[in-house]
């Protein structure tokens, strides 16, 4: 099912100056099953569709527990920059993969051992963020 329809959006004029305008009108007629890391990251970051794109994210780190659009873990580090009260249904999923993880992701899937430990703290701080909550 297309997001416009989900969320009841009119198809607005689009401002072909402004790229984020075309992005979203893209976006909001794309299928859910369509959407791909790019309109991800973006949704998180312009905070639109949020719940829809935490759902979609748990996906993609289920398979690629280091995906990103611009660099490897982008992904985790965007959700785990959403606001606690957006992520209250996708709690217990988020933590699961959180876990899985944090017992699977190994140092061969970093270039450096300090990107490595980066990922790893920002894994950790995330766990704790969503058990405080």
């Amino acid at each position: 099912m297309k997001i416009r329809y989900i969320y009841q959006l009119p198809q607005d004029e689009v401002q072909e100056d402004y790229a984020l305008d075309e992005w979203y009108s893209t976006l909001i007629n794309k299928d859910i099953t369509e959407l791909d890391i790019i309109d991800l990251c973006r949704m998180i970051k312009q905070n639109i569709f949020i719940e829809l794109a935490i759902d979609k994210a748990i996906v993609f780190l289920k398979h690629n527990p280091l995906e990103g659009d611009v660099y490897d873990g982008q992904l985790l580090e965007l959700l785990f920059s959403v606001n606690m009260e957006k992520v209250t249904e996708q709690k217990e999923p988020l933590k699961e993969v959180l876990m899985d993880i944090k017992e699977n992701v190994e140092m061969d899937n970093f270039m450096s051992d300090e990107d490595f430990n980066e990922y790893k703290d920002l894994v950790d701080k995330f766990l704790t963020k969503i058990n405080l909550y």
